[in-house]
């Protein structure tokens, strides 16, 4: 950035040599001979930098620098005298002088002093604009997770609503369960961005997707060398969420360990990373998912009943979309405008027809299912009215499957990778990615499942 410096001195000789030196480096200088002038300039001229000296007819050099600091902030000042002391070099950097120079001048050191001012003030404007930046975000988002945006009018939902209005001001632990595509997540966030939380971070992880070892290091972080691969240290979730809210997903994927752990941070709001001895803080909200019945995984001990109860503190159930029918035509007619914006079609509406079609079908992938079945709907839809939306039966075809009769033109072993490729992306297309739930209708363990989806380079992320 270009500095706009403005010189006040009585000497025309100074004020001279600092007009060719520093119009010689690059700065935009202007003059000015005592500090009534130098007022009546900063009033039409928005300077970085004002450079004054202190023995001066009319207004002192320590009262414009005490007017300035009042008037204009955010001005770096340097003050120039030939009767320096140390107590006048203490009274005016009290007054918020950033620099003091004694006469005869060093323009090399000027030269040093306004390098290191143009750096101070160019970063002090990449954090105004940060902040900015920040404060505009953080308005989206309270916009975004308002209540408001939230569609449904159902009586299931007004039921989630209250309990949002209720809880969300608290600083209440929160376990939010429903199926797959009810919305946790966005409820979730809601609770946040409705919250004193709002101005901290919202740090979500997805339980059900990693491995035992990888989750421990995810949530609590690791200390260099705590296992193998593990070549650095490295904060944990926890640490970054701290002031603000995480959003565990699939809870109910976590193994013991990790249990054990969670209810010791609940309980003491400390952790320890992975190979380390030292004993970490945290303020955060924990608001917790699952899409299954903890209460039976407690009774079958899979589940820490103690752990259980820490997070069920407020216990909000998400209803299915198949038993909020009277919200489908809302859902649907709002992802319609918001696909048809975002692609740049024309207004599309739903025919009677289509709206009867959607409300009979069963969402067993709820309103994530409706959200893609209407983006697909725009893309594929010519006319201006739907009369058909284009949903895919994901159980119908699985029974195509079955039936298909085996074909002798390739190998056995090539029609058995073939089917398990199929298989997997099917699987992870049902399940959205969610590996635990695809170990559990495929029966191959992790490990083994992880390995495959590497192998026919299946990535979990396409189907979230």
């Amino acid at each position: 950035m270009k500095l706009k410096i403005l010189v006040v001195d009585d000497e025309d000789s100074i004020r001279h040599t600092f007009k060719l030196r520093l119009s010689k480096w690059g700065y935009d200088v202007h003059l000015a001979p005592d500090g009534t002038s130098g007022m009546e300039l900063l009033a039409r001229n928005d300077f970085h930098v004002v450079i004054t000296d202190l023995k001066m007819p009319g207004i002192k050099g320590n009262e414009l620098v005490k007017l300035i600091r009042k008037r204009y902030p955010d001005i770096e000042i340097i003050v120039i005298t030939g009767f320096a002391t140390v107590e006048v070099a203490v009274e005016v950097m009290k007054d918020g002088v950033c620099d003091f120079l004694c006469k005869p001048l060093n323009f090399l050191q000027i030269k040093i002093l306004l390098k290191k001012t143009n750096e101070r003030l160019a970063l002090k404007l990449e954090n105004k604009l940060l902040k900015k930046s920040i404060s505009k975000l953080q308005n989206e988002l309270g916009e975004k997770y308002n209540l408001d945006e939230i569609v449904g009018k159902s009586e299931p939902m007004n039921v989630v609503f209250k309990l949002i209005e209720s809880v969300a001001p608290l600083d209440a632990t929160i376990l939010i369960s429903g199926e797959t595509g009810t919305g946790k997540e966005l409820i979730a966030k809601t609770i946040h961005y409705n919250s004193p939380r709002a101005s901290g971070p919202i740090v979500t992880v997805d339980c059900g997707s990693l491995s035992e070892t990888l989750l421990e290091s995810e949530l609590f972080g690791h200390k260099k060398g705590a296992f193998t691969g593990a070549q650095t240290n490295r904060a944990g979730r926890f640490k970054q969420a701290d002031g603000g809210t995480i959003f565990l997903d699939e809870i109910s994927s976590a193994s013991s360990a990790v249990q054990k752990k969670l209810l010791r941070l609940i309980q003491e709001k400390t952790f320890q990373p992975l190979g380390s001895e030292t004993v970490v803080e945290v303020d955060i909200r924990i608001i917790a998912a699952t899409n299954e019945d903890l209460i039976q995984l407690v009774q079958e001990e899979r589940f820490r009943r103690d752990l259980f109860y820490r997070l069920n503190v407020v216990p909000i159930q998400l209803p299915p979309l198949r038993e909020r029918k009277e919200d489908i035509s809302l859902l649907a007619i709002h992802f319609l405008e918001l696909y048809s914006h975002q692609l740049g079609l024309n207004p599309i509406s739903l025919h009677p027809e289509a709206i009867t079609q959607l409300i009979s079908h069963s969402w067993p992938g709820n309103v994530r299912e409706l959200s893609n079945v209407m983006e697909r709907t725009a893309i594929m839809t010519q006319d201006k009215i739907i009369r058909k939306v284009f949903i895919t039966d994901i159980q119908g075809d699985e029974k195509a499957i079955t039936t298909v009769l085996p074909s002798f033109s390739s190998p056995l072993k090539d029609q058995i990778v073939e089917f398990e490729r199929n298989y997997l992306k099917r699987a992870m297309e049902r399940y959205h990615g969610r590996i635990n739930q695809v170990v559990q209708c495929s029966g191959i363990n992790t490990r083994t499942l992880f390995r495959k989806l590497r192998l026919y380079n299946i990535d979990k992320n396409d189907y979230r």
